[in-house]
C-alpha cells in the first residue's frame, strides 16, 4: 500500500508538471480587433509625428493598424498608409520596423470586454474602405484616412457611452519652444495648405494610452502583460 501511494503521488506530480509546462508554452495569439501600435523609423514624417506626440515610453508610436482574420485563418492588418487603406499580411507588417536584434517594434492593444460588441461591425466597415486614399493633410471627415483616423472612424458610435477613442486638438509644435517644427512648416508649405494646428484629431501614441484598451503584448520584448 505504501508503494502504491508513492506511485500515485509521482504520477499526479508528473501530470500536473506536464499541464503546467503546456500552459506556460502557449504562445500569444492575436484576436480580431486587436490594435497593433508600431514605432516606425523608416522616414522623417514618422520621426516628426513621434516628436510632437511621444510620451515617456520605451517605444514611441507613429502608426497603428487593426487585426482581422480571414475565412482561411490568415491574419491580416487593416491599415492606412501612403498607398491608401489596404490589408497587409501580418508578417509584412511586423517586419516593417524592427530592433537591432530583428524584433518587431510593435505592441498590441486589446479593447476592454465592454467594447467587444463593436469589433465585428468595425471590421465589416473597414472592408468597405479598402482603396480609399491616404489623408496626408491630417484633417478629419474628408473621405481620406490617416492611420489613427481610420481606427477612430471604424469604432465611431453615435452613443457617447460607447466611444472608444476621443478626439483632441492636434499640435505640430515643439513642446519645448512652442514653435512649429521646421519639418511641418515645409511639409504643409509643399501641400499648399495651412498647418491644421488645434484641429480635432488623434494619434497612435494617444490611442495607446486610452482607458478603453489594455496593452496586452509586446513583440519587441516577447512579453505578455
Amino acid at each position: 500500500m505504501y508503494f502504491l501511494r508513492i506511485l500515485i503521488v509521482l504520477v499526479l506530480g508528473t501530470q500536473l508538471t506536464a499541464c503546467h509546462n503546456v500552459q506556460k508554452k502557449q504562445p500569444f495569439a492575436l484576436e480580431k480587433g486587436d490594435l497593433l501600435f508600431q514605432d516606425l523609423d523608416s522616414d522623417s514624417i514618422s520621426d516628426a509625428i513621434e516628436s510632437v506626440t511621444g510620451g515617456e515610453k520605451h517605444l514611441s508610436f507613429s502608426h497603428v493598424g487593426i487585426v482581422d482574420i480571414d475565412s482561411n485563418g490568415d491574419t491580416l492588418v487593416l491599415e492606412a498608409i501612403s498607398k491608401g487603406v489596404i490589408y497587409t499580411k501580418l508578417n509584412t507588417f511586423l517586419q516593417r520596423s524592427t530592433t537591432a536584434d530583428q524584433k518587431p517594434k510593435v505592441e498590441v492593444g486589446r479593447l476592454k470586454p465592454e467594447f467587444g460588441v463593436l469589433i465585428h461591425e468595425a471590421l465589416e466597415s473597414g472592408k468597405k474602405l479598402i482603396g480609399k486614399p491616404y489623408d496626408d493633410i491630417y484633417i478629419m471627415g474628408d473621405s481620406t484616412y490617416y492611420c489613427s483616423e481610420l481606427i477612430y472612424e471604424l469604432f465611431f458610435n453615435s452613443e457617447d457611452s460607447m466611444q472608444v477613442f476621443q478626439l483632441n486638438p492636434m499640435t505640430f509644435k515643439d513642446a519645448k519652444t512652442g514653435d512649429f517644427l521646421p519639418f511641418w512648416i515645409e511639409y504643409y508649405k509643399k501641400l499648399g495648405v495651412d498647418i491644421p494646428e488645434g484641429k480635432p484629431g488623434l494619434n497612435p501614441n494617444g490611442m495607446s494610452l486610452s482607458a478603453n484598451i489594455n496593452m496586452v503584448y509586446s513583440y519587441h520584448s516577447n512579453n505578455e502583460r
